[in-house]
């Protein structure tokens, strides 16, 4: 992942466009150090996007297949807990800007954005179940931030485009593929305005319930290991090695 300091922002940028910007073991223990590393910076604001023609496609199937036993899964996933831990404990306004697809845990992290801004082309998915598997995230954050509504994401794994999601309440602005940056810089700008102690205690009073997502990642990671799910794991890859 990259790090830059431009002005008052942070900008965190994944950094694995080769693999859609999947998050393996290091890319979370990444997210959560840069995340720290944002929340102590002399910034007002972070930022989220990623390189390439996706946000972030979630998980590495490919990692977590290769996950040999339950303590190497919860090793794992005790490292996208710390991400979550970190993004929850954040005190800045976060925004995450979705500069294409965005599927699985790339989807379930803008539950904890402030502010998420789309390009028209971006994607949206949390097709976890079929795999085997089950999204912490969205089952636990997604009915508090979006009700219901999350139901028809997470039962159906089906993909959405960046005005379904702004209608469904996951994404606040959607905006051509080239004015992206420029969104951003005017969230930023108002963001810009308003008194940073009373933004660090607005946050404070925002913050998630990141306990119940730990219990969703343990059972996420106990799912990882089992016959069905690696059965579809394996099937997923071998049908990407055809294309």
């Amino acid at each position: 992942m990259i790090y830059e300091k431009r002005g008052i922002v942070s900008w965190i940028i994944f950094n694995r466009p080769e693999r859609l910007n999947a998050f393996d073991k290091e890319s979370w223990d990444s997210l959560a150090k840069l995340l720290k590393k944002a929340n102590e910076d002399d910034t007002k604001v972070v930022v989220l996007i990623g390189n390439g023609r996706a946000f972030s496609s979630g998980d590495d199937i490919y990692a977590m297949y290769e996950l040999k036993d339950g303590d190497e899964a919860k090793d794992f996933f005790l490292t996208l807990y710390s991400a979550i831990e970190n993004l929850v404990e954040l005190e800045k306004p976060l925004i995450c800007a979705v500069n294409g697809l965005a599927y699985g845990g790339g989807c379930e992290i803008l539950l904890f954005c402030d502010v998420t801004i789309a390009v028209q082309s971006a994607k949206f998915s949390i097709p976890e179940a079929k795999l085997g598997l089950i999204p912490p995230m969205a089952i636990t954050i997604g009915p508090l931030a979006l009700g219901r509504r999350i139901n028809r994401l997470v039962l159906t794994g089906e993909a959405i485009t960046a005005e379904e999601a702004k209608i469904l309440g996951l994404v606040d602005y959607v905006v051509p593929d080239d004015k992206l940056v420029e969104e951003v810089n005017r969230i930023v700008n108002m963001i810009d305005q308003l008194d940073f102690y009373s933004l660090k205690t607005i946050k404070r009073w925002l913050r998630k319930d990141k306990k119940i997502v730990e219990k969703a990642i343990m059972e996420l990671a106990l799912l990882s290991q089992t016959e069905s799910a690696k059965k579809r794991m394996k099937e997923f890859i071998d049908s990407r090695k055809k294309t």
